[in-house]
């Protein structure tokens, strides 16, 4: 076995185990910085409605302009998103993606195709976990600032972005 068999033998273990374990689940969900203002009690519930879900490097995970189906939080590796064909930022670890299925009141599309960089491991949330959990307004005030903590980090860089630009 060389040492790439031994990186994919243990990429295939750690999924397993987040998707079969729900302590590790938890776990894997409280070390992810996206979730740090979530109390222990509400993480449990939101841990129990996450699905674990491997990605590929190439593989689309979400696509421009269609139909937005879930929510994502990287729990290991990375994802490109392009807008337009361009690459317009890095979701790292503990970031998350496709948050405004939060917002929405209908459908919404994705604003971007996120691509996996190598292989990842998300925490996907469907339309039916996200509206179990905004039925629960004590579940939604903590979700609700990791969500805007998520928001402004974007809205941070992408004014850096166009600060640099500016200088140009």
């Amino acid at each position: 076995m060389d040492e790439f068999d031994t990186i994919d033998d243990h990429f295939a273990r750690h999924a397993k185990l987040l998707m079969e374990d729900p302590s590790a689940r938890f776990g894997a969900l409280r070390n992810c910085s996206f979730f740090k203002p979530v109390p222990d009690e509400w993480l449990q519930r939101i841990s129990e409605m996450a699905q674990i879900r491997t990605f590929h490097a190439d593989i689309s995970i979400t696509s421009q302009d269609d139909d937005m189906k879930a929510f994502y939080v990287i729990l290991y590796g990375a994802a490109e998103a392009f807008r337009n064909g361009k690459l317009v930022g890095t979701i790292e670890t503990g970031d998350c993606f496709g948050e405004g299925i939060f917002f929405a009141d209908g459908s919404i599309t994705a604003s971007a195709t996120v691509i996996a960089d190598d292989k990842i491991i998300v925490a996907q949330f469907s339309k039916i976990a996200i509206a179990a959990l905004q039925a629960d307004p004590h579940a939604m005030v903590s979700l609700d600032k990791a969500l805007l903590l998520a928001l402004f980090k974007k809205l941070k860089g992408a004014n850096q972005k166009i600060e640099r630009l500016m200088l140009v």
